[in-house]
C-alpha cells in the first residue's frame, strides 16, 4: 500500500483512484446521450497479513498416495535403488494396478444387468469370457476363460451385460471357487431366472511362478443355481454349447 505494507505474497499495493471518464452510448430512440459513469475515488483497504496468510506450494501440493508409499517402501527393503529410472514411477503404476483390482469390492450387479421382458425359455450360453482377478493368498494374478449360461424366467439381459457382470466381480481379490459362486448368486439375484450355470477354467500365477512352479496346472470350478442343480439334461446342453462356442470363427 501507500505505506509500503506488503500483502500475501509480498506484492506492494499503491492507492487506486479511478478518474472521471465519460462514455458515449445510444439510448432506446437512438440519440445520442452522454453519461457520466460514477466513480469511486480514495484507497483501496487492504487486510494485514495476519488475516490473508501466503499460501505456501508445499501446503497447496495434494497429499502423496499412501498406497504407493507403501510399495515405495516396500522396494527399499528389497534393496531396491527407488531412484533408478526404471523404478522412480513403480510405486505409482503398482498403486494404480491394484486399486483396478480393488473395483468389485462396491460393485451393484443390478446397475449392470439391464433386463428386458421375453417369452424365452430356453438356454442362453454366452461362452469365452475372457477374466482376470487376484488371489487373495498371495497377491498375484490368475485368469482364464467363464462360461455363463442361464434359462429366462419372463427377462433376458443384453449379452454385453454378463462380460460386464464377470469382470466387475472379478476385479478384487476373491478365490476361483467363490468368484463363480458370487456371479451366480447376483444373477439370480437382480434376472431371477429359472436356474444359471457358471464354469471358470483359470491359470493361476501363485502356482506358475512360485511353489510347485506349474505354469501348465489349470483350475475349473463350476456351480449351478436353480433347475441346473435338478435336472442334468440342462447342464449336458450347457457343455455341448461351450464346445460349439469355441468353434465359432467370425
Amino acid at each position: 500500500m501507500g505505506n509500503g505494507k506488503s500483502l500475501g505474497a509480498g506484492r506492494n499495493l499503491q492507492g487506486i483512484k479511478q478518474k472521471r471518464k465519460e462514455v458515449s452510448v445510444r439510448n432506446g430512440n437512438g440519440n445520442q446521450d452522454l453519461s457520466a459513469v460514477a466513480t469511486l475515488e480514495g484507497r483501496l483497504e487492504v487486510f494485514p497479513e495476519e488475516i490473508l496468510p501466503v499460501v505456501h506450494r508445499e501446503t497447496a501440493a495434494p497429499h502423496s498416495d499412501r498406497l504407493a508409499e507403501i510399495v515405495k517402501l516396500l522396494l527399499v527393503e528389497l534393496g531396491v535403488d527407488v531412484a533408478n529410472q526404471h523404478f522412480r514411477e513403480t510405486p505409482e503404476r503398482v498403486a494404480r494396478f491394484y486399486r483396478e483390482f480393488a473395483g468389485g469390492f462396491c460393485v451393484r450387479p443390478e446397475t449392470i444387468l439391464k433386463t428386458f421382458r421375453s417369452e424365452a425359455r430356453e438356454l442362453v450360453v454366452v461362452s469365452g469370457i475372457d477374466f482376470f482377478s487376484l488371489c487373495p493368498h498371495h497377491l498375484l494374478v490368475y485368469g482364464g476363460r467363464i462360461h455363463f449360461g442361464y434359462i429366462p424366467n419372463g427377462q433376458i439381459v443384453g449379452v454385453s451385460k454378463i462380460p460386464r457382470l464377470v469382470h466387475a466381480l472379478a476385479a478384487r481379490p476373491i478365490i476361483q471357487e467363490e468368484l463363480v459362486s458370487s456371479i451366480a448368486d447376483a444373477f439370480m439375484s437382480v434376472v431371477k431366472p429359472s436356474g444359471c450355470i457358471v464354469k471358470a477354467i483359470g491359470k493361476h500365477d501363485c502356482v506358475a511362478v512360485r511353489g510347485v512352479h506349474c505354469p501348465a496346472v489349470s483350475m475349473t470350478t463350476v456351480t449351478k443355481r436353480g433347475i441346473f442343480e435338478q435336472e442334468r439334461l440342462h447342464v449336458e446342453e450347457f457343455d455341448r454349447a461351450i464346445t460349439e462356442g469355441q468353434r465359432c470363427v467370425r
